[in-house]
């Protein structure tokens, strides 16, 4: 097998808000991340892989993203998250960020307009079923306990949601669902984020029989190779042991 650069790479995670506090506010910040790279570096840390840091409402923390294209403001601002990826690239250390693309918070915009009404082209972002506010759909046990099904009156259907009922599943059976998230991975190439790490991506495709999940997240996994600008981008394990 040919020797990649990233074969003999150390990744040191940083679950930012907890890492470094640079402003006093007793969270931690991208400015506190930036005062440590040197002694990153006297670690030997070749990349640094960011956990979630879009903007979110924090519902599980920042796994819930409410805006793909910006920051959470308690981790910084957009200047001083490029400041931080110049000042790697200067110390040769790669930047991954985590990127959820299984689902959304349920305050995406996308699922602000899904949720209004079924002929919004946004409702089918999502994965919704016929029901009843007394019957939902059979099977299908969320990760986070309860149902995967959540029931939305103004459509009268239920939407999918893996995990917290504040995470609808988005649909990639959808083309257009596919090239928004693509879009994504661009704009964060063109900041300067070298790698992607892919949040429980086993899931993303989703069964043709619903089941319940009696094992916790034991449904089968896909191996998946998404393509941006043709080159691929493998998805793997995760560090929640889910994708």
């Amino acid at each position: 097998m040919k020797r990649e650069w990233w074969h003999s790479l150390t990744v040191y995670q940083i679950y930012t808000r907890s890492f470094c506090d640079s402003n006093g506010d007793g969270i931690g910040d991208f400015g506190g991340i930036l005062q440590k790279l040197d002694y990153l570096q006297e670690l030997g840390v070749g990349a640094i892989w960011l956990s979630p840091f879009n903007d979110s409402p924090n519902c599980d923390n920042g796994y819930d993203v409410s805006d793909y294209y910006k920051v959470m403001e308690e981790a910084g601002t957009m200047e001083e998250l490029e400041e931080l990826i110049a000042a790697c690239e200067k110390r040769e250390i790669v930047v991954m960020m985590d990127l959820v693309l299984n689902h959304s918070s349920h305050l995406h915009p996308w699922f602000l307009e899904a949720r209004k009404d079924r002929n919004s082209k946004y409702h089918d972002f999502y994965i919704w079923k016929e029901g009843t506010k007394e019957q939902p759909p059979e099977g299908g046990g969320a990760f986070f306990g309860g149902s995967t099904w959540e029931w939305v009156p103004e459509v009268q259907e239920y939407y999918y949601h893996s995990f917290s009922v504040m995470q609808p599943d988005l649909n990639w059976k959808n083309p257009e669902v596919r090239e928004e998230l693509k879009e994504v991975i661009r704009f964060w190439k063109a900041k300067g984020v070298k790698g992607f790490r892919f949040d429980v991506v086993n899931l993303i495709s989703k069964p043709e029989i619903w089941e319940d999940d009696f094992e916790g997240d034991g449904r089968k996994i896909v191996s998946r190779i998404l393509l941006v600008d043709g080159h691929p981008i493998i998805f793997g394990r995760d560090s929640r042991g889910s994708g």
